[in-house]
């Protein structure tokens, strides 16, 4: 059973700078999209809030959490704990646990509970697995940080050939980033919806081209000079791959859709698992051994990347589909309370 506790953050946290040039990068080497992750988990984070909210005031859910069964020290409770969210010194949540979902109130350096209350069903319900999303960004940024990993190793050399496939990924990152700064929730929608289906029609283009280049690439009489150019073509298109899924992870977290996103994550992971690691015929070496193998200074690492991204999206998919979101952390935290309580 998932146990697991989320902070929700203050409004104002929750602002994309679009102005922040490090969002319009076209040096054409890679680079990271994380900045677009966070903005999509803090924009995630602010439609939880708005739900909890809509449902309750932030002011009659404070006006719970600090009661405590003192109903005539209520009010003064009521403005301390306010004075402590609003300097940042507390922060609200929510928690789930043993099946129940409450709002808390946790002290922001020690991490400690100030109070906590269960949750309306009706808003429990309105929230569906918005929770669970947020829960598992930290893995889902992992996961991010191996694709990098994997596009710090390839080089891309820009060429026409492929450049219809490489735009769209520039079209949909512009896409994204304006739905992350739009106010208007339809607005906002329509862009994220927009850049799914441009990533998706990316994706799609860039792994036939990689399949294609992937069989030049392992055929046995290729000349070397033809193989140079075709390893070009396979690592632009990799770089590619691998930035265009990020983009599909990032838009649907802000779009708030847990089911849309683990199925980008199967994609992308079958398809690596079905090409790149993949045996090449008797030879018991992989496309990305391959790949490694033809450039100097990888050591493996190509191989050994993609091998761990497939593994820890196995993990994290296995993880939502078992409703265990949490639970490796929760029992390792109740065996270190266990054990302190013993001594």
């Amino acid at each position: 059973m998932s146990e697991f506790e989320i902070a929700l953050p203050s409004n104002q946290d929750t602002d994309i700078d679009v102005t922040n040039q490090g969002l319009y990068n076209y040096d054409f080497n890679s680079y990271s999209l994380a900045p677009l992750q966070k903005a999509a988990g803090l924009s995630l984070s602010e439609k939880i809030r708005t739900s909890v909210f809509s449902h309750i005031s932030e002011a009659k859910l404070i006006e719970e959490l600090s009661n405590k069964g003192e109903v005539e020290y209520v009010a003064k409770l009521s403005d301390y704990v306010k004075e402590k969210l609003k300097s940042g010194e507390w922060a609200l949540g929510i928690r789930k646990k043993t099946g129940e979902t409450y709002a808390v109130i946790k002290d922001v350096s020690t991490g400690k509970s100030q109070s906590f209350v269960t949750l309306d069903k009706k808003v429990v319900q309105n929230l569906g697995n918005l929770p669970e999303l947020s829960a598992i960004q930290g893995q889902l940024a992992d996961i991010v940080e191996k694709i990098e990993n994997l596009n710090r190793l390839v080089e891309r050399v820009e060429q026409g050939q492929y450049n219809d496939r490489y735009a769209g990924f520039f079209s949909a990152r512009q896409q994204v980033v304006e739905a992350l700064s739009a106010d208007d929730e339809t607005v906002k929608k329509e862009l994220l919806i927009s850049a799914v289906k441009t990533n998706n029609d990316t994706i799609a283009k860039l792994m036939l081209a990689i399949h294609h280049d992937a069989l030049a690439f392992i055929d046995t009489k290729i000349k070397p000079k033809e193989a140079q150019r075709i390893d070009n073509h396979l690592q632009n298109s990799i770089g590619y791959l691998n930035s265009t899924v990020q983009l599909n992870l990032v838009a649907h977290t802000a779009l708030g859709e847990q089911q849309a996103l683990i199925a980008t994550l199967m994609n992308y992971k079958s398809f690596i698992g079905q090409t790149l690691l993949e045996e090449v015929g008797d030879t018991e070496r992989t496309l990305a051994w391959q790949i490694d193998n033809a450039h100097k200074g990888m050591d493996g690492k190509f191989d050994e990347i993609s091998l761990d991204v497939t593994d820890r999206i196995t993990y994290l998919v296995d993880e939502v589909i078992n409703k265990r979101i949490g639970e490796q952390d929760y029992e390792r935290i109740e065996t270190e309370k266990m054990h302190d309580a013993k001594l």
